[in-house]
């Protein structure tokens, strides 16, 4: 009998992650949701929206964003493969290279906001786009520090290609950011 419950022990450790992980991104997501329904009202509401006339120069910046955070994803999906064939080094690698294309993307948001033509002391519309935008660089920020973690842990030997949670859950942390990110350049600049 206690071999049964020493083998489901870590099968009830990965579906308790998955289910927390669930669970706080459910949350965020109401989170998310809740601010960008902020945004369009306030900008729908609006007879004129003074802020970020949709032209193709516009799209550039954010853009090119766009393109870094997904191209990261992709770097943190070669991450998980690496582990799962039990490649350490090839997991470490990739995370440093997805922490990297999120510091470039950090800097992206940085030269958007210098750009936007909004601050968030501007009566609710700077206010709105500067919150969606900055508690999404947070979260980008959230995601770095779990990706360094993760590279740490790796460095260290914690991960085997049977025992990966804490990289599958920080992947899968990363893949939800970039998503996000997704829905807000449709909402931001293309809607």
């Amino acid at each position: 009998m206690s071999v049964t419950a020493s083998s489901s022990q870590p099968e009830r450790k990965e579906l308790s992650a998955k289910v927390t992980l669930a669970m706080v991104l459910a949350s965020e997501s109401v989170f998310f949701g809740m601010l960008v329904m902020s945004y369009l009202y306030l900008r729908n509401g609006q007879a004129g929206w003074p802020y970020l006339q949709h032209s193709l120069s516009r799209l550039i910046v954010p853009g090119l964003n766009s393109l870094v955070l997904v191209l990261s994803a992709w770097v943190v999906r070669r991450a998980q493969v690496a582990i799962q064939g039990g490649s350490t080094g090839g997991l470490n690698r990739n995370l440093w290279v997805a922490w990297l294309l999120g510091l470039l993307f950090i800097a992206g948001q940085v030269f958007e906001f210098q750009r936007s033509g909004m601050y968030p002391s501007d009566p609710a519309f700077g206010g709105v786009f500067f919150a969606l935008m900055g508690f999404h660089a947070l979260h980008v920020l959230a995601g770095m520090l779990v990706l360094a973690l993760i590279g740490l842990r790796a460095w260290l030997g914690d991960f085997d290609s049977q025992d990966h949670i804490a990289v599958d859950g920080g992947s899968w942390f990363w893949y939800y950011v970039t998503a996000v990110w997704l829905v807000l350049f449709a909402v931001l600049y293309l809607v």
